[in-house]
C-alpha cells in the first residue's frame, strides 16, 4: 500500500482549509467532493430529486426552533450538508492544539475553543470581567517564580478559594430545587437514564419525574457556563509544563512542623482549613491521599489516590491534583475520580505508568461543570463502568493522554460520550491503544441480534428528545499506532438530536468493531463523522447502519484517506441512508473490499417518515482494484439512480481531477 506518514488527501479535497461555517453559506462554493456528487447527479439527470432532499434539510433547524440551545455549527451542518467534513477538521484541530509543544500554556487554549463550539458568546466578556480581577491577580502571584515555600502554598489556597466563590456565583440563578438537583440528586438522573435504555425495564413514576426535572434543568441552563469555562481556563494554567517543573524547586524545601503526624505519611505541609481552601503538599515517598482538598501537589513517588479531584458539592467546587511523577493509582467508588457537578475538577499526572479505576461518573466526567484529566506520559490503564473517560452532561469533560500504549475500558457513555448541550472528548497522542465500550448495557432495541449491546461512546453525543438539543463529542487518536476500537450501538463518531460526533484516527493499521449505528452516523437531526487518515484498516460491524450512514434527517460521513481497507458491515452501510438522511462514504486510495448488506455502497432505504428521499453516496478514488458486493458497483463505474443513490469508482487520486476524468467526463 501507499502510506504517507500524514495523508493530506482529505485536507486537500474535502476540508481544504479549516473552514468556519460563517465562511460558507448556501450560495458559497461547494467543496470538491460535493461538486463531484453534483456532477454525477447532473449526468444522470437526477437534479430535481437531489435538490428536493437539500431543500428539505435546509428547513430542518427552522422546524425545530422550540428546541433550546441548538448549536449553530450543527444547524449549519444540517442546512448545508457538505460542511461536516470541514467542521470535523476544525474540531479536530482545536482539540489537538494543546498537544503541540509550541504552545506556552497548552491546555488553557481548550476553553475558548470549547466556548466557541458551544456558542457561549459571553465568554470573552466573562474572562475579562471585573469579577475576575482579583482571581487573575492571585494567579500572577502564584506563577511568580519568587513566590516560594509556604508563601506559595498560602497563595495557592487564596487562589483556589477565589475560584470556588466565582463558581458559586455562576449558579446564583438556580432555584433551591435546582441546586438540590445539581448537587444532591444527580445519581438518580443517571440511574433513570440507564434504566431508560433497558428494553426490559419499565420506569416507575419516580424515575419519570426525575427525568422530567433534569430535562427542565438542562433546557433552562440557568448556570453561567461562560463564567465556569473562564475560571477553568485560569486553573488550567497549573498544568503549564514550565509551572509544574518549577514546583519541585519552589516547594522542595518545605517542611511544616507536625504536618506528617497530623495529616498522614509523606504529607509535608497543608495550607487552608476548609475543603474549598485546603492545599496539601506531599513528598516523593509513597503517599495515600484520601482527604478532601481544593489542591494536592505531590512531588513524586508511587501514590494511591482515593476520590481524587472531586468537586461535587456546593461547598467544594474546585478540586485539583498535580502529580509530578511515579506509578500512581487513582481509584474511587461512585462517583470519581475526576468528577464535578457545577465546578472544576482537574487531574494532571506528569509521568509514570498509571492505573485509573472508576465505577460510574469518573475519569473526566461533568454535569454542568468542567472536568479535565491530563496524563502526559506513560503506559496507562483506564477502567470504568459508565458515564466516564470524557463524559459530559451539559458540561465540558476532557481526557488527554499524550503518550504511551494505553488501554481504555468501559461499559457505555464513555470515551467521548455526552448527553445534552455540552462538549466532551478523549484525545490520545501516540501509541498502540485499545478502546472498549461494549458488552454490558442491554441492546436498547432488543432485536439487534446476538452479542449486540448499547455503547453510546467513542465520539457520540445525544440530545434528550424532544426538549434538549445535543452537544459535541469526540474520540481523537492522533498517533499512527495499531489501535483497536470496539463499542456497542450508537458509537464511533455519531450524533443524535442536534448533536455532533467525531471519531478521528491519525493513521496505522487499525481495527474498528461496531454495532448498530456506528462509524460516522447521523440520526434524528444529528451529525456524525468517522475520519481515518491512513493505514490498512478493518471496519467490521454487527447488525445494521454503519460506516457513513444516516437516518431521519441526519447527516453521516465516513472518510478514509488511504490504505487497503476492508468494510464488513450490514445493511445501510458505506454510504447508506434512509428516512430523508444524507450519508456519504469516501475512500481516497487503496485496494478496498466492500462487503455489505442491502441499501449500501451508495444506497438508500425507505422514506415514509417525511415522504422525501434520501441521499446515499459512496466515492472510491485512486484507481486500485477494489471489490464490491452490491449490484451495479464496479471499478471505473458511475452509478446514479433514483432514491437518491450515488456510486463512483474513479482512477483519479484527487477530487478535483475526478471531475475531468472517466467516468464523470
Amino acid at each position: 500500500m501507499r502510506s504517507p506518514s500524514r495523508s493530506k488527501l482529505l485536507l486537500g479535497t474535502i476540508a481544504a482549509t479549516f473552514l468556519l461555517t460563517s465562511n460558507v453559506g448556501s450560495q458559497g462554493v461547494r467543496p470538491a467532493f460535493w461538486q463531484v456528487l453534483e456532477a454525477a447527479v447532473a449526468k444522470q439527470e437526477l437534479g430535481e430529486e437531489f435538490e428536493r432532499v437539500l431543500e428539505h434539510m435546509a428547513g430542518v433547524p427552522a422546524g425545530r426552533e422550540h428546541v433550546p440551545h441548538r448549536l449553530s455549527r450543527v444547524n449549519d451542518g444540517l442546512t448545508h450538508p457538505w460542511l461536516p467534513p470541514a467542521l470535523a477538521a476544525d474540531l479536530k484541530q482545536r482539540l489537538a492544539k494543546p498537544t503541540s509543544k509550541q504552545w506556552g500554556s497548552p491546555f488553557q487554549s481548550v476553553m475558548p475553543d470549547a466556548a466557541l463550539w458551544l456558542d457561549l458568546e459571553s465568554y470573552p466578556e466573562q474572562a475579562n470581567s471585573q469579577g475576575m480581577e482579583r482571581f487573575n491577580g492571585l494567579w500572577q502571584v502564584v506563577r511568580d517564580p519568587s513566590t516560594k515555600g509556604m508563601d506559595l502554598l498560602r497563595a495557592l489556597s487564596e487562589y483556589v478559594e477565589e475560584a470556588h466563590y466565582l463558581l458559586d456565583a455562576a449558579h446564583a440563578d438556580l432555584s433551591p430545587d435546582q441546586r438540590s438537583l445539581l448537587w444532591e440528586e444527580y445519581q438518580g438522573f443517571y440511574d433513570a437514564w440507564t434504566e431508560r435504555h433497558d428494553p426490559e425495564t419499565e420506569l416507575g413514576d419516580e424515575q419519570v419525574e426525575v427525568l422530567r426535572a433534569y430535562t427542565t434543568l438542562f433546557a433552562e441552563l440557568k448556570s453561567d457556563r461562560a463564567r465556569i469555562l473562564a475560571v477553568s481556563e485560569s486553573l488550567l494554567g497549573l498544568s503549564n509544563p514550565i509551572f509544574m517543573k518549577s514546583l519541585a524547586r519552589r516547594l522542595g524545601g518545605v517542611r511544616q512542623k507536625g504536618a506528617e503526624e497530623k495529616h498522614g505519611v509523606d504529607i509535608r505541609a497543608v495550607a487552608g482549613d476548609t475543603d474549598w481552601t485546603r492545599v496539601i503538599l506531599s513528598g516523593t515517598g509513597q503517599s495515600r491521599h484520601h482527604r478532601a482538598a481544593a489542591l494536592i501537589i505531590d512531588l513524586g513517588g508511587d501514590d494511591v489516590y482515593e476520590n481524587a479531584a472531586m468537586a461535587d458539592s456546593e461547598d467544594h467546587l474546585v478540586s485539583i491534583v498535580i502529580e509530578l511523577g511515579g506509578k500512581d493509582r487513582y481509584e474511587a467508588g461512585d462517583p470519581g475520580p475526576v468528577f464535578t457537578a457545577g465546578g472544576v475538577a482537574l487531574l494532571v499526572d506528569r509521568k509514570g505508568d498509571d492505573t485509573h479505576v472508576a465505577e460510574r461518573l469518573g475519569q473526566a466526567a461533568s454535569i454542568l461543570g468542567v472536568a479535565v484529566l491530563l496524563d502526559l506520559a506513560g503506559n496507562d490503564t483506564y477502567e470504568a463502568h459508565d458515564y466516564a473517560q470524557g463524559h459530559s452532561t451539559c458540561g465540558v469533560a476532557l481526557l488527554y493522554d499524550l503518550a504511551g500504549n494505553d488501554s481504555y475500558c468501559a461499559h457505555a457513555f464513555a470515551q467521548g460520550g455526552g448527553i445534552g448541550n455540552g462538549l466532551c472528548a478523549l484525545v490520545d497522542g501516540a501509541g498502540d491503544d485499545q478502546y472498549l465500550a461494549d458488552g454490558q448495557w442491554p441492546d436498547v432495541y432488543g432485536d439487534s441480534g446476538p452479542d449486540v449491546y448499547h455503547g453510546a461512546s467513542q465520539g457520540y453525543s445525544t440530545g434528550i428528545r424532544a426538549n434538549v438539543a445535543g452537544g459535541v463529542a469526540a474520540l481523537i487518536d492522533l498517533g499512527e499506532g495499531k489501535d483497536r476500537y470496539q463499542a456497542g450501538s450508537f458509537s464511533q463518531g455519531g450524533g443524535s438530536y442536534f448533536a455532533f460526533g467525531l471519531m478521528f484516527d491519525g493513521g496505522g493499521n487499525d481495527q474498528a468493531l461496531g454495532s448498530r449505528y456506528a462509524q460516522g452516523f447521523g440520526v434524528h437531526q444529528g451529525i456524525g463523522v468517522k475520519w481515518d487518515t491512513g493505514g490498512d484498516d478493518l471496519y467490521q460491524c454487527r447488525s445494521v447502519a454503519h460506516a457513513g450512514m444516516a437516518w431521519d434527517e441526519g447527516v453521516g460521513y465516513l472518510l478514509d484517506d488511504t490504505g487497503d481497507d476492508i468494510y464488513q458491515v450490514g445493511d445501510l452501510g458505506c454510504g447508506g441512508a434512509a428516512q430523508t438522511g444524507i450519508a456519504i462514504c469516501i475512500d481516497s486510495a487503496g485496494k478496498d473490499r466492500y462487503l455489505t448488506g442491502k441499501s449500501s455502497q451508495g444506497g438508500t432505504g425507505g422514506s415514509d417518515y417525511h415522504n422525501i428521499p434520501s441521499i446515499g453516496a459512496l466515492i472510491d478514488l485512486g484507481g486500485d482494484k477494489d471489490e464490491y458486493t452490491m449490484e451495479g458497483r464496479a471499478n471505473e463505474t458511475l452509478r446514479a439512480t433514483i432514491g437518491v443513490q450515488l456510486f463512483l469508482d474513479c482512477s483519479a487520486r484527487r477530487m478535483s481531477k475526478a471531475l475531468r476524468e472517466k467516468p464523470l467526463r
